[in-house]
């Protein structure tokens, strides 16, 4: 953080907000989801990043750096695509059936993680969001 700030030129010094750290997790590394044999890896640097965006919020605060992690629900991709292929679906309709056990209903798409990252990387009331993580998942969370 002290190089970054460093970087900071002169004539920016009266700008309050400077940037974002946006960190991107998934839901199978949190307390909300079922222990999965297999992800250890995977989940296991997730939760370190989930808890290591808290501390650089801390840090990071002072400089005008907001920092937050999303955590994304079943979003559309081609890895999802690979996954119906194996259990003989296309991935629209095996996101169909996903959609049945999501609350809301759909499955997010990708741009939808990119306008949570615009609001919180932008100039209005997300940049004072800060050492959080999000769950953009239309409810997935609450089953």
């Amino acid at each position: 953080m002290k190089k970054a700030h460093d970087r900071i030129k002169e004539e920016d010094a009266d700008k309050k907000y400077r940037g974002s750290i946006i960190g991107i997790s998934s839901p199978g590394c949190n307390t909300s989801f079922k222990i999965t044999p297999g992800y250890d890896m995977p989940g296991s640097g997730k939760c370190v990043m989930e808890y290591s965006i808290r501390l650089y919020a801390l840090r990071a605060a002072k400089y005008g750096i907001n920092c937050n992690v999303i955590i994304p629900g079943i979003t559309r991709s081609d890895a999802w695509g690979k996954i119906a292929e194996k259990r003989g679906a296309t991935c629209d309709q095996f996101l169909a059936k996903m959609a049945g056990v999501i609350p809301m209903g759909e499955v997010i798409e990708a741009t939808d993680i990119g306008d949570t990252v615009k609001f919180l990387a932008g100039s209005g009331g997300g940049r004072f969001m800060t050492g959080l993580s999000l769950r953009v998942d239309a409810g997935l969370h609450l089953k």
